[in-house]
């Protein structure tokens, strides 16, 4: 029996404002990282980026669950309104996080420091070996291109990145907040 309720509904701005925290600590982290080549806070990115691809599909399951115990499930298409919610929920703290980022802590620093790690002589070198040499060139074009957008361009185009793999993984977080299962009993 599929629910006639919307609680769910409620559920998706939380569960939202988790994975939004979690994606804005795995930005937060590679960026500081890259930035003060810091090896501690990359390996912190590592990490948050194993809970940030699990966490929406524990919360999918922990809804379900919660359903399951009150007698209710959700269709598959509550569940793709629940997911595609919930991410989108995510998608706007994480652009906050990254706009509050580029706007007042940067001030160029990471995009100095990538430029710094393209140009090393070591990379430029292996570059060359490998017959890039023209990629390298194209890398470092994109890279001041970049450097010129202003925060809000930055924003735009990582969250146009995470409404993009948000949709993708809607789909599967549906299913799994859909799952038909037993009554659970308390």
């Amino acid at each position: 029996m599929a629910t006639k309720s919307n609680i769910y509904k409620s559920y998706s701005m939380e569960y939202g404002t988790f994975v939004g925290l979690t994606w804005g600590g795995v930005f937060l982290t590679y960026t500081e990282g890259i930035s003060y080549n810091n090896g501690l806070l990359m390996l912190l990115c590592f990490m948050l980026c194993g809970v940030a691809m699990v966490l929406p599909f524990g919360l999918g399951w922990r809804l379900n669950r919660k359903m399951s115990l009150a007698g209710e499930r959700l269709s598959y298409f509550q569940g793709l309104f629940f997911a595609f919610s919930m991410f989108m929920y995510a998608c706007l703290l994480d652009g906050l996080i990254v706009f509050s980022y580029f706007q007042f802590l940067d001030d160029g620093l990471l995009m100095e420091q990538l430029n710094a790690i393209l140009m090393q002589p070591e990379m430029v070198k292996t570059y060359e070996q490998m017959g890039m040499g023209e990629q390298h060139v194209q890398m470092q074009q994109i890279l001041t291109e970049a450097d010129g957008l202003s925060a809000w361009e930055k924003t735009l185009l990582i969250f146009n990145n995470n409404f993009f793999f948000s949709i993708i993984l809607s789909l599967f977080v549906a299913w799994v907040a859909s799952w038909r299962r037993e009554k659970l009993k308390n």
